[in-house]
């Protein structure tokens, strides 16, 4: 039996291994730093004011000069460089913080040229197969080759193993799919409980609901269904796009989410990877970050992979070349493309002659991928043998020729849990201190 001290080491170290991983100061943290010097302070304020004259169309030419000298001394400063992430706490208001400062009016300034999110460094993408996992649940640990795949049904039963996923998936189907009058569901709970959950569940359970390959529209359908698109997606007629790109920059969170969209699922016909950041995964959280605002984007039908948003360019006037390329950055945009072929071929890359009954032993791999793609020379940075790399309450332990790398992962296949992004001194430390720990406990 484990000694309480032992097993209060183990929880102190689990802590440690969520807490380390911190992200880059957010804007509401600088800002506050900020407001003790009375130089920043002042600028700030001076800018804050430019932006609400700018937004009145009032702007004077004089008062335009202290904008733009108060933008060039703060470039200088933490505020110019700080970000904010998608479903934190405050979010707007560290939103307006980062639009105050990047203003559009300021001469040489393109709101498109930065994203006002952090870039999240995603968990390796799991070698788990969902179908096998899902039907584990049901089935005991013997499992026979189904007759048919559907990989978004698959996604579906394993977000049920997921408390995270399965609170959070429970809420939006709440929201959007009851109705509240006798007008239909509410738009806005609905918008709100999704971006909850693409904002909070981890992309190993959120991803596999949205970028599921489908064979036939039974899965195709059911991949289409999965934000509930006649309450989140659909309308009786379709609004023109630009009205709705104006709609969406009157709101801090979409206005945000879409200069993050167009950010990073830029195209670029002379990459590679057809993105000109060159980061598939970026694309990827910045299309999901859309979900759940004036300008979500869905599957179109069950019939194809194409994805748009719910609006059409006619009655565009002079303007239809600027509404025909917002509509293309969802319709033929290679980049956004890419980005989910990459994902689905890297995650659901067995073959349905290829399942093999899950036993105690099976492995588990972890991989990184580059940012432009899967790489086939990459090898698991981590392997754990479910009957000897983990002890009888799922933690990881040292095993003969197998150490412990930058990603320490949760023993429990079914939970989804992940912390990455340790520094190799860090993680040095905490092996040793893992090892140490597990010693101790075998030999008491």
């Amino acid at each position: 039996m484990m000694v309480p001290g032992v097993s209060l080491l183990l929880a102190l170290v689990d802590h440690v291994l969520v807490d380390d991983v911190t992200p880059p100061d957010s804007c509401l943290s600088v800002f506050t730093q900020c407001s003790l010097d009375p130089n920043c302070t002042t600028r700030f304020h001076t800018l804050k004011q430019c932006a609400t004259s700018n937004a009145a169309g009032s702007l004077q030419p004089a008062a335009g000069n202290d904008c733009m000298a108060a933008a060039f001394a703060l470039q200088s400063h933490q505020l110019f460089t700080c970000k904010c992430k998608r479903g934190m706490k405050k979010e707007k208001n560290c939103l307006q913080i980062f639009w105050t400062i990047h203003q559009s009016h300021v001469p040489g300034y393109n709101e498109f040229d930065t994203s006002p999110y952090e870039y999240s460094v995603s968990a390796p993408l799991w070698d788990v197969d969902f179908g096998r996992l899902a039907s584990l649940v049901s089935e005991g640990t013997k499992v026979q080759p189904p007759a048919s795949v559907n990989h978004c049904l698959d996604a579906a039963q394993a977000c049920n193993v997921h408390e995270n996923c399965k609170q959070f998936r429970t809420d939006y189907a709440k929201n959007c799919l009851k109705p509240t009058s006798r007008f239909g569901c509410n738009r806005h709970k609905c918008h709100k409980s999704l971006r909850r959950f693409f904002d909070h569940v981890p992309e190993e359970y959120k991803y596999p609901f949205l970028f599921c390959p489908c064979e036939d529209s039974g899965c195709a359908e059911r991949r289409r269904q999965t934000i509930v698109p006649a309450c989140s997606f659909e309308e009786p007629e379709k609004q023109n796009c630009l009205k709705l790109q104006d709609m969406c920059k009157e709101d801090t969170i979409c206005r945000s989410r879409l200069v993050d969209f167009q950010t990073n699922c830029q195209p670029s016909k002379k990459s590679t990877s057809s993105c000109f950041r060159q980061n598939y995964n970026a694309c990827l959280q910045s299309y999901t970050g859309l979900i759940g605002t004036i300008l979500t984007p869905n599957y179109m039908s069950n019939s194809s992979s194409n994805v748009s948003i719910w609006c059409t360019c006619d009655h565009s006037g002079n303007q239809r070349e600027d509404c025909e390329n917002l509509l293309s950055l969802f319709t033929s945009n290679n980049c956004l493309g890419n980005s989910i072929n990459w994902y689905s071929s890297t995650v659901f890359r067995t073959s349905d002659n290829e399942y093999p009954a899950v036993t105690s032993i099976q492995q588990l791999s972890f991989n990184f991928p580059d940012e432009d793609g899967p790489n086939s020379n990459t090898s698991p940075l981590v392997k754990l043998d479910s009957n000897m790399d983990c002890d009888h309450v799922g933690k990881p332990k040292a095993s003969p020729g197998k150490s412990m790398s930058e990603e320490i992962t949760d023993c429990n296949a079914s939970s989804g849990t992940t912390i990455q992004s340790l520094s190799p001194a860090t993680t040095r430390v905490l092996s040793s201190f893992y090892i140490f720990i597990v010693i101790v406990e075998n030999a008491i």
